[in-house]
């Protein structure tokens, strides 16, 4: 585990780092690697999201290469995805539209990661009822993106 002392602010944040440390956490400035877009060890991850007004940014920074994934709430109705990847240089994808019904806008939403590991990330889009499933992954063939909408079940069943 890794704690980065340095961005948390104010008491309870204090507190957060001094519970982290007591527990083993090496501070991000002596872990030999850089918890932002530096270098990371061989083969590590790193993933945040940001979080604007009207869109939500997923950056996922691995060993040689990142990947970003940009939620956007678009004027004319409904959520537009835009990827761009860096391996040497920033590339852009075509973004994809997503069903005005199911994603009208992010007003709501809320986004996670459900995994991240050294080849990859996987994470989820929520807007009510309707869930997206995204995911990046790594290789030696370079970055691959994957969205999957999970439809809400009207059965009253989990699944």
């Amino acid at each position: 585990m890794v704690t980065r002392r340095a961005v948390l602010k104010g008491t309870a944040a204090a507190s957060i780092g001094a519970i982290a440390a007591a527990h083993g956490a090496t501070p991000v400035e002596a872990a030999g690697l850089d918890a932002g877009w530096g270098q990371l060890a061989d083969g590590g991850a790193a993933g945040v999201f940001f979080k604007y007004r009207d869109a939500f940014q997923v950056s996922v920074k691995f060993h040689k290469v990142a990947a970003e994934v940009f939620y956007k709430a678009q004027d004319s109705g409904g959520v537009a995805i835009f990827f761009k990847y860096f391996d040497k240089a920033w590339t852009t994808i075509e973004p994809q539209q997503l069903s005005v019904e199911q994603f009208p806008d992010l007003k709501t939403a809320d986004l996670y990661f459900s995994k991240i590991h050294p080849a990859g990330a996987e994470f989820f889009l929520k807007v009510e009822g309707n869930s997206l499933v995204g995911s990046i992954e790594t290789s030696t063939d370079g970055i691959f993106y994957k969205f999957d909408v999970i439809k809400p079940s009207t059965d009253g069943e989990i699944g």
